[in-house]
């Protein structure tokens, strides 16, 4: 029974032997099969290492090309949104290249007259009459900007915004008051002046309105003369060379 699962267990085993109890071992009847050889790739360190800082490389060089990509893409949107919003500032009811130029030539010329003026002279100026320019020669395009200007304004610094408003507004109203005042000013001086000449005429019995509508007439009509005086002697200068060679024909 031994040597019976000897011979089994040789047998399942597949070698070409198998061993009896008195442990002789004989050889199979059957050819001896080729064992299958399996090469395992074992890398060496060095190798290791050069795929360890390659794979090290790879990842920073994908980090930085993807933050780079970032970067760009942003810019690119950023350029976009200036591009869409500087169309956005153009009236197409005006053309862009005499005012633009106007505006150019303006601020140019008062930077070239101040340069020789003080310091705040030379800052202000300038800059004053650059969005006096654009705002008199491109208007609506000028309110769109305004308009753009104050929405940032109230996003982002609305106290500033306020103080601003709250000074425009008040500085109309001085406006307005001194027109005011220059209006009444003037009504009172004409209304001096008229009472002025009317005691005038009540104490000497002058007509001094009349004398003043009479001079303007006499200077006039003086004007009139003096043309006509200049276009006669411009005439006679005119015939005078010819009627003298006329006569000298006529001696020939």
């Amino acid at each position: 029974m031994t040597a019976e699962a000897g011979v089994v267990a040789n047998a399942a085993e597949g070698s070409g032997s198998w061993t009896s109890s008195s442990g002789q071992t004989k050889l199979s009847i059957y050819p001896t099969p080729i064992p299958e050889l399996i090469l395992l790739d074992t890398p060496s360190a060095l190798e290791k290492q050069i795929g360890m800082v390659r794979r090290e490389i790879t990842g920073y060089y994908t980090g930085v090309h993807s933050k780079a990509q970032g970067i760009i893409d942003r810019w690119i949107s950023v350029e976009e949104k200036v591009e869409t919003r500087i169309k956005s500032f153009r009236d197409p009811t005006e053309p862009l290249n005499p005012g633009l130029l106007y505006t150019g030539i303006s601020a140019l010329t008062t930077s070239v007259l101040t340069r020789s003026r003080g310091l705040p002279t030379r800052i202000l100026l300038p800059p004053t009459t650059l969005i006096g320019a654009f705002a008199y020669f491109l208007p609506g395009t000028a309110s769109r900007v305004g308009a753009y200007g104050r929405e940032l304004e109230d996003r982002y610094v609305p106290r500033f915004g306020e103080i601003r408003r709250t000074s425009v507004a008040h500085s109309g109203i001085a406006w307005e008051r001194a027109k005011e005042s220059a209006a009444v000013g003037r009504d009172s001086v004409n209304k001096g002046v008229k009472s002025i000449v009317e005691s005038i005429e009540q104490g000497t019995g002058l007509n001094l309105k009349a004398m003043g509508w009479a001079q303007e007439v006499k200077k006039e009509a003086q004007s009139v003369v003096d043309v006509i005086q200049k276009d006669t002697k411009e005439v006679i200068e005119s015939k005078s060379p010819s009627s003298d060679s006329e006569d000298s024909k006529r001696l020939v």
